[in-house]
């Protein structure tokens, strides 16, 4: 048994990083250990994968395993998934010490911007994502992104 852990997870790491390496896009089943093993060609096998090794979740938070993230993105998620009722609550009413903190994360100069922003896109940000963070952040980014004068002065969207 001993003898093969250490080349199975030595074809682990060497699959992540050509993954990285190739700019890999990943399938329907994420990114994660599976990904790396199965491709896109078995997204049920590399689904089932994931979600029994837990890389997945190891991937988004480290960027490896094919979930690189860009900039602060990774960083983005945590405190999304560590806040998202805390976060949804204050986007709701348009203000709030998650928005500020979220702001500082962002990188942006208006937090009060960002509220407006949040509160104003709040059903696309949170009503059809409501558990997922990831899905949370990447719609924040993009609403973020769309505003001129919010991607201008926030220096950390990735």
């Amino acid at each position: 048994m001993k003898n093969t852990i250490f080349p199975l997870l030595s074809l682990g790491f060497v699959l992540a990083a050509s993954s990285a390496a190739f700019g890999a896009q990943v399938g329907p089943a994420g990114c994660g250990l599976g990904f790396n093993v199965m491709g896109k060609d078995n997204q049920v096998l590399a689904a089932t994968t994931n979600g029994t090794s837990g890389s997945q979740t190891f991937g988004i938070s480290s960027g490896t395993s094919g979930c690189e993230q860009h900039g602060s993105m990774a960083q983005m998620i945590m405190f999304i998934e560590a806040n998202r009722v805390a976060l949804s609550n204050d986007a709701a009413r348009g203000q709030g010490e998650t928005i500020t903190a979220l702001s500082s994360l962002l990188g942006c100069a208006d937090s009060s911007e960002v509220s407006s922003a949040l509160r104003a896109n709040y059903p696309e940000i949170f009503d059809a994502h409501p558990n997922d963070s990831v899905k949370i952040s990447e719609t924040i980014r993009d609403t973020v992104r769309r505003s001129r004068s919010l991607a201008r002065s926030c220096q950390s969207l990735g």
